[in-house]
């Protein structure tokens, strides 16, 4: 009989823990598991729910807070393997219903780094860190994305470092490459994120500003603050030379079509967007942020700036663009170290340590 595995996440929206437990259950759907993916709200969705061996449950609760009753009733009667799960709310409702329930292997995937983000969310983070701090200690394993978010975690928590195990995120193979050749003069710059505080998309519009004229920006992605950058771009008089497209399903093919990926995050885990642009061997100029730092290497693949060196920044993003980059060398890089299956094993290795 197949071992179940019940991957737990808020949606299929295009966010970063979204992702890669949609990788991952790509992953683990082989002979040995029977995979289900569980969706608290599968209203939102980006990623495709129709794969071939992978089971989707709809809770159809929308809010956490809401699916207490309803996650329990689907565990106890499935009683899995193993649960993963992702995303602080979802981590500390999976980890109160199992305080009911006994699950061999129980996972959790911190998706940030919880010092940081109490900058922008105040109350909101602060609450999430207190019930974390508490359910953390149900899980078998907390998954970090980086050292640094290892550290972070094991001190504000107070949780050993051993039960804290740092595996980065995967990237999927496409088949996508950049192409070499220029189109025009223009020098064509992609930011994809959240339009939210900590991606500091604000901060691009006044690098925008001091760019040459021929510098032009695409933003990809939705947020509560489209309203308000869309106003600064046309105060700033940029109109002419950033575009919005709101959320996209094909992030690596429009990745594809630009010279440079930027980005401008106070705080990220481990930055998907940097893999997927890897992925299609477009170079990424990025301040220096959690993770980062395991995804550039200097001058091969990119470059990084320090935190509020918005002029170190602007300077990265000319060298970037006067550089010859080999597209095919940046691609098999992140490969080599980032496929899927390479992570999704030290995924599975969790469930024999």
């Amino acid at each position: 009989m197949k071992k179940k595995i019940f991957l737990i996440v808020p949606s299929l929206r295009s966010g970063g823990s979204e992702r890669v437990y949609w990788l991952l259950s790509q992953y683990f759907n082989k002979e040995e598991y029977a995979v289900s993916v569980v969706l608290i709200n599968a209203k939102e969705q980006c990623f495709s729910s129709k794969v071939e061996g992978i089971s989707f449950i709809d809770l159809n609760t929308i809010k956490a807070s809401k699916s207490f009753f309803k996650l329990y009733t689907l565990l106890k009667a499935e009683k899995p393997y193993a649960v993963f799960s992702t995303a602080d709310h979802i981590n500390i409702l999976t980890a109160m219903v199992c305080c009911f329930l006994k699950v061999p292997n129980l996972i959790a995937r911190a998706s940030n780094n919880p010092q940081q983000m109490k900058k922008f969310y105040g109350k909101k983070a602060n609450f999430y860190n207190y019930f974390s701090r508490f359910f953390f200690t149900r899980f078998n394993f907390i998954v970090c994305q980086s050292g640094e978010m290892q550290q972070s975690i094991s001190n504000l928590y107070g949780i050993r470092t051993e039960k804290l195990k740092v595996i980065p995120n995967p990237v999927l193979h496409t088949s996508i490459l950049k192409d070499y050749t220029p189109t025009s003069e223009k020098k064509r710059l992609i930011i994809v994120a959240r339009l939210s505080a900590e991606k500091g998309v604000g901060r691009l519009l006044d690098v925008m500003r001091e760019l040459p004229e021929n510098y032009v920006l695409t933003i990809a992605g939705n947020g509560p603050l489209m309203d308000s950058l869309k106003a600064e771009t046309e105060l700033r008089k940029l109109s002419d030379r950033i575009t919005f497209l709101g959320e996209v399903s094909d992030v690596p093919a429009k990745i594809a079509q630009h010279d440079l990926m930027v980005l401008c995050s106070f705080t990220e885990g481990f930055p998907n967007v940097v893999l997927e642009s890897l992925s299609v061997g477009v170079p990424v100029v990025s301040y220096r942020v959690g993770g980062i730092q395991d995804l550039i290497r200097e001058g091969f693949n990119g470059y990084v700036a320090e935190q509020d060196d918005a002029e170190g920044f602007k300077q990265l993003i000319m060298q970037a663009c006067a550089k010859p980059w080999s597209h095919e060398q940046i691609k098999a890089d992140v490969y080599n170290r980032f496929s899927l299956d390479k992570i999704g094993q030290v995924y599975e290795d969790l469930l024999h340590a």
